[in-house]
C-alpha cells in the first residue's frame, strides 16, 4: 500500500519546520561526535535556486549532505524508500520528491524544476542510485536538464566514508570517520547548448566530485548515443 505523499511545494507547518531543524541538529551532532565527521571547504550556500550534487555510496548520504548545509534541502528519492511506513513521516516533512519508476519519472523532474524556480535548494545524486562497489558511476542526464531549464548553479560535493558506515543492503550502522568536501559551483551557461553540451556538463560535475575525493572519475558520456548512456547507467 502506498504511503501518504506530500507535494514538495506544499507549505510547511511550524511543527514541520521545527521537526526538520531538530532532526538536522541531532544527525549533525551524531556525525560530528560518533562518526568524527570532517569538513573541507564547506561554506554558506548562496541565496536563490541551487543544486547540490554528491556521490552516492550509502543510504545515509542525504543526512550527511543536510548536515553540512545551512539551507533546507529538498531531495529526489525513489518511491520504494519514500513509501517505507516507518520513516515516511520524515520524507513528507522534508518535502522529498518521489521518483516513481512505475509511473512517469519525468514527473519527478518537473517537480524538481518547480522547486528550483521557487528559489530552493535541490539535492541530487547524479548517479541515480547507490553505488554497488563505492566507485563513481556515470551520471544520468537529469541534472544537466534541470540546470539548463532553471539556470541553477551546481555545487559538487564529495562524501567519504559513508559506505563504511552503512553499506548498500546493510541494516547495521558501523562507526567510521565521515568526510564532506564542497567544490566551487559549475554553471551550465558555460557549456554549448544541445545534448552533447549537457552530457559534458554532467561529466564535469562527476569529474569535480572525483577530484574533491581524490578518486577515479567514471568514463565520460559526452558524445555517446542515448541508448549507450542509458545502458551504462543501468549496468552500474
Amino acid at each position: 500500500m502506498r504511503s501518504y505523499r506530500v507535494s514538495p511545494l506544499a507549505p510547511k507547518s511550524a511543527l514541520e519546520e521545527w521537526g526538520y531543524s531538530v532532526c538536522q541538529l541531532v544527525f549533525g551532532l551524531l556525525l560530528r561526535t560518533i562518526f568524527r565527521m570532517r569538513f573541507a571547504d564547506v561554506r554558506s550556500l548562496p541565496e536563490g535556486p541551487l543544486i547540490l550534487a554528491a556521490n552516492h555510496c550509502s543510504f545515509i548520504d542525504p543526512g550527511v549532505l543536510g548536515a553540512i548545509a545551512d539551507r533546507p534541502i529538498i531531495y529526489m528519492m525513489h518511491a520504494k524508500y519514500y513509501d517505507l511506513k516507518a520513516i515516511n513521516w520524515f520524507f513528507r516533512m522534508s518535502r522529498c520528491i518521489v521518483v516513481d519508476e512505475v509511473a512517469d519519472t519525468r514527473a519527478a523532474l518537473r517537480a524538481s524544476e518547480e522547486v528550483l524556480r521557487t528559489g530552493q535548494v535541490l539535492g541530487i545524486f547524479p548517479e541515480g542510485h547507490i553505488s554497488r562497489d563505492g566507485a563513481l558511476q556515470q551520471p544520468q542526464p537529469g541534472i544537466a536538464w534541470l540546470a539548463r531549464r532553471t539556470g541553477a548553479p551546481v555545487i559538487p560535493v564529495h562524501l567519504g566514508g559513508t559506505r563504511k558506515v552503512l553499506p548498500r543492503g546493510s541494516k547495521r550502522l558501523r562507526v567510521h570517520a565521515v568526510t564532506a568536501r564542497m567544490g566551487p559551483p559549475l554553471h551550465i551557461v558555460d557549456y554549448p547548448s544541445g545534448r552533447v553540451g549537457e552530457q559534458r556538463f554532467a561529466d564535469d560535475v562527476m569529474l569535480a566530485i572525483a577530484r574533491l575525493g581524490g578518486v577515479a572519475p567514471p568514463p565520460p558520456t559526452a558524445g555517446l548515443p542515448r541508448a549507450a548512456v542509458a545502458a551504462a547507467v543501468a549496468a552500474s
